[in-house]
């Protein structure tokens, strides 16, 4: 066994201030799930009701919001498990599917709720542009959304996979680090946070302007012209959006930050080594995350 990478995730698994950020992790998903858990619950019991669409969409949402808190979870654990069992550095390394179970799922996050955000704005604009057609597909466009948010997931995290286990002499043995980044999925993993930042801000500004939109149209509601589902799906719209537009402007904020922050930890990589850019890179990915969650947003009344 190469001592140097069982020396290396030796240090990796007693790291300090990485344990600290280990800690935080699990103490904040903790506190992420049990929010998810009285969001649901929160739902289930008001009298707030949402079209199917925007629950599927919103579904699919929470799904990949828990899987990642669970990960990162589930990465502590190991930790601290081996942290306190292991006698000698090379019982500090780690199996290669250990390492892609962990890590793929802060790409499909990444990636994907990039995804269905921008799939919920696009459900928006056709529920207030296109209020007859949207109301006769029903759940149709939720249905759709998933499969193709989910496909495109997929997809991604195969390339992910490959990309990473084409550097064969990194991933074809018990590795040291958590981390899928390869000499072949190193740029276009960077260069990807550049299109997540522009999602995430077009998606922001749209909501603003379908907010504006769904009040004027319901200002302009006369007597003579009155459509009972328009009216109704302004009302549903203008509610929807109250909701989930404080989440997206957030989301938009923090993950600006999160990108510059990655830019600059990145471009430092080679200068302070693979532990110091993956502790920072799970830090900040700490901040990217829970900031996202625990940002209050408006409850259903």
């Amino acid at each position: 066994m190469n001592k140097t990478k069982c020396l290396g995730a030796e240090a990796s698994v007693i790291n300090i201030s990485y344990n600290i950020v280990r800690v935080l992790h699990l103490l904040l998903g903790i506190i992420v799930l049990l929010m998810l858990l009285r969001l649901v619950w929160t739902y289930r019991t008001k009298s707030l009701k949402l079209h199917p669409n925007i629950i599927l969409i919103i579904s699919n949402i929470l799904i990949i919001y828990m899987l990642l808190v669970l990960s990162f979870m589930g990465a502590a654990i190991k930790n601290f498990i081996v942290l306190f069992t292991y006698t000698n550095p090379c019982d500090c390394l780690m199996k290669v599917w250990t390492v892609y179970l962990f890590r793929i799922i802060p790409n499909i996050y990444n990636f994907g709720l990039s995804l269905l955000h921008f799939a919920l704005m696009i459900e928006r604009i056709f529920a207030t542009i296109y209020v007859k057609i949207y109301e006769k597909q029903g759940k149709m466009f939720g249905i759709i959304s998933t499969i193709i948010g989910w496909s495109s997931i997929t997809i991604f995290a195969i390339y992910v996979y490959i990309s990473s286990s084409m550097e064969i002499e990194t991933f074809k043995y018990p590795m040291a680090y958590l981390s899928l980044t390869s000499i072949y999925n190193s740029q276009i993993l960077f260069k990807l946070h550049y299109f997540y930042l522009f999602l995430v801000i077009c998606i922001a500004f749209a909501d603003y302007y379908l907010i504006r939109r769904n009040q004027k149209i319901k200002s302009n509601f006369s007597t003579t012209d009155y459509s009972l589902s328009q009216s109704y799906q302004a009302k549903q719209n203008i509610l929807v959006m109250r909701i989930i537009f404080p989440l997206d402007f957030s989301y938009s904020f923090v993950f600006a930050i999160f990108n510059i922050l990655s830019f600059f930890i990145r471009s430092l990589r080679e200068d302070y080594g693979i532990l110091v850019y993956v502790r920072n890179y799970d830090a900040i990915f700490l901040v990217n995350t829970k900031l996202n969650y625990i940002t209050p947003g408006p409850c259903p009344k």
